[in-house]
């Protein structure tokens, strides 16, 4: 016989680290909370709707997205001198050279530019 008949098993507490998350004070403090959307929508103003990379290279082109100038992960925040408007194509463009940069940063590649001390006194 079925030990929870009809029903699915009780829940666990949440561990402590998603307790901090599911508290309400934290509701809508992330992206899509209404403090960024307040400050998406005055880069979107400032920057009049446009993509400020096209814009700097002679280009018209609408934004659809906000980002950052210099990435967070990179020590970038969230203030509005560091945020641009700016078109996907851009975003994309972008965000695949931050992500190599990343991935350069957190796993050097064998063989290319590393320099090993041992090699370099035995030379």
């Amino acid at each position: 016989m079925a030990r929870f008949p009809g029903r699915h098993r009780p829940m666990p507490q949440l561990a402590p680290v998603h307790v901090a998350q599911a508290a309400p004070e934290n509701y809508g403090k992330g992206r899509g909370g209404r403090p960024w959307r307040r400050k998406r929508d005055a880069v979107m103003q400032r920057d009049k709707y446009l993509c400020q990379p096209c814009r700097h290279a002679g280009r018209i082109a609408q934004a659809d997205e906000v980002d950052h100038i210099v990435p967070q992960a990179e020590g970038g925040t969230d203030t509005m001198d560091n945020l641009q408007a700016i078109c996907i194509r851009c975003h994309d463009v972008k965000t695949k050279a931050e992500a190599a940069r990343g991935a350069n940063r957190s796993h050097p590649r064998r063989g290319r530019n590393v320099t090993n001390e041992n090699d370099s006194q035995q030379k």
